[in-house]
């Protein structure tokens, strides 16, 4: 996946990046679904902070266009991680109400629930801790 975007501000030795709709080659931003600059945010919104220098050593200063890229093992990764705790949970907790608690189908409704849950917070807290890993390119200077 790659994103083009475009140096909003540099705080703090960090750089805030904004997604380029009309430039980039994601199919989420030119599609006009949002951009895939989310997905690597924390807050969830459409910019992300990175580092303010390049890999190269380059000082990243407002209004440098920058490429975002991040391999596909990488992204299958961050996507098992997203998607697998949840359902392991989901299917995981009925099965052990079945054989722990003797009762109807709403206490496997209940396990159900609560192991999506269970298993949400997990994923969240394993992709807080390691996030997808990326590639920033600086784009030559006008």
């Amino acid at each position: 996946m790659r994103a083009t975007a475009r140096v909003l501000a540099v705080e703090d030795g960090r750089a805030r990046l904004s997604c380029e709709t009309e430039a980039s080659g994601c199919l989420a931003c030119s599609g006009g679904r949002g951009c895939a600059l989310r997905w690597l945010a924390r807050s969830g919104g459409a910019t992300i902070d990175v580092p303010a220098a390049s890999p190269d050593g380059q000082r990243l200063a407002p209004g440098d266009g920058v490429a975002l890229e991040v391999s596909d093992g990488e992204l299958l990764r961050s996507t098992l991680l997203a998607y697998l705790p949840p359902l392991a949970g989901l299917l995981a907790g009925p099965l052990i109400a079945r054989f722990a608690v003797a009762g109807n189908e709403a206490w496997a409704m209940v396990a159900a629930v609560v192991g999506l849950a269970l298993g949400w917070a997990t994923s969240r807290a394993w992709l807080r801790r390691s996030p997808p890993r990326y590639e920033l390119r600086v784009s030559p200077r006008p």
